[in-house]
């Protein structure tokens, strides 16, 4: 009976929430669900097609274009999705009621994505500075829990205490492991604002997954600072993060988490590295998102389908950029 009254009361916060923050989506969604009850009482049938096209012009307020439509036709046809899953992927919706609607949820699809980037697409290197690059219990690191396919000499990954992160982490009895293949693996518990203990040009490659966007703008500038400083010539920073012009659609109140400090457009990012003697050489879409970025409006199915990355960095719901040192 407790957890009956307290699951309403919880339901109900979240409705009131949803009409304060997002009254306009209220409003599309009545006037959506509005025409669909007339198409029924009037009992005309409405293909999965044009109940596509009509979402679209209700509920997203815009026409739709052949390739969106296929997309969702696909999914609607084959019984991937029901009519009612369609709807809910274009609101704000919890995670937990992503993953009952769709069995997956986008950030599993986000993580494939990125494992194909760092599979891929980063730089070979013998001695690498991981800033942020702790992961749970695997004493590796990140980096090469992910299946970085280069054997480095020298790993060094700078991260927060265990029991200062979110997730919390292995606690080594001591800041220096080595690896089956190798490779040597020493962690430094602070901020990766402080690179203090690092000579000048002895790294190779600065690897920063995820972590820019949890410091501060101007923390960020001495990051960029330090890193050209300990990078030798013509090495490598590179670094994804979430893209703010398709987070800002996700979420509209905020960043996508609360630990977020900020989160880049693609230019301001790139203006923001280049001021410190850095050439962007290569940028792209991690999980590609054009329908949402092109809709103003953010699509859950898309971002599930979204597995791989493109060279429009623009679309993608994370950016990715290779900086070289000049």
């Amino acid at each position: 009976m407790e957890n009956s009254l307290r699951n309403k009361k919880l339901l109900a916060f979240k409705v009131f929430r949803y009409v304060i923050f997002y009254p306009f989506d209220l409003l599309l969604i009545s006037i959506f669900l509005t025409v669909n009850s007339f198409y029924q009482l009037t009992k005309i049938k409405v293909n999965n097609e044009n109940y596509i096209i009509n979402l679209y012009k209700y509920l997203i307020n815009s026409p739709s274009l052949d390739e969106e439509v296929q997309f969702y036709l696909e999914k609607l046809d084959s019984g991937e999705i029901t009519r009612t899953s369609l709807v809910f992927s274009f609101l704000m919706i919890p995670a937990e009621t992503e993953r009952k609607l769709f069995k997956t949820n986008g950030i599993l699809s986000h993580h494939l994505a990125r494992l194909t980037l760092v599979r891929e697409h980063l730089p070979p290197a013998k001695v690498i500075l991981d800033l942020g690059g702790a992961a749970g219990h695997l004493i590796e690191g990140s980096l090469l829990a992910m299946g970085y396919p280069s054997i480095p000499d020298r790993v060094h990954i700078i991260d927060l205490p265990p029991e200062q992160r979110m997730f919390g982490s292995a606690i080594l009895s001591t800041n220096e492991v080595t690896t089956p293949q190798g490779t040597k693996v020493t962690y430094y518990y602070q901020s990766m604002t402080d690179l203090s203990n690092f000579e000048n040009e002895i790294i190779d490659l600065v690897w920063s997954g995820q972590s820019i966007e949890h410091i501060t703008e101007n923390e960020a500038e001495k990051v960029f600072m330090e890193v050209h400083r300990v990078l030798k010539p013509g090495g490598y920073f590179c670094l994804d993060t979430p893209n703010r012009k398709l987070t800002r659609l996700q979420v509209r109140m905020g960043f996508v988490h609360p630990e977020h400090k900020i989160e880049y457009c693609p230019e301001d990012l790139i203006n923001d590295i280049e001021k410190f003697g850095f050439k962007v050489v290569d940028k792209k879409a991690v999980s590609p998102m054009p329908f949402s970025l092109r809709r103003g409006r953010f699509s859950r199915l898309e971002l599930i389908d979204a597995v791989g990355l493109s060279e429009s960095a623009d679309e993608g719901y994370s950016i990715y950029l290779k900086c070289q040192k000049i």
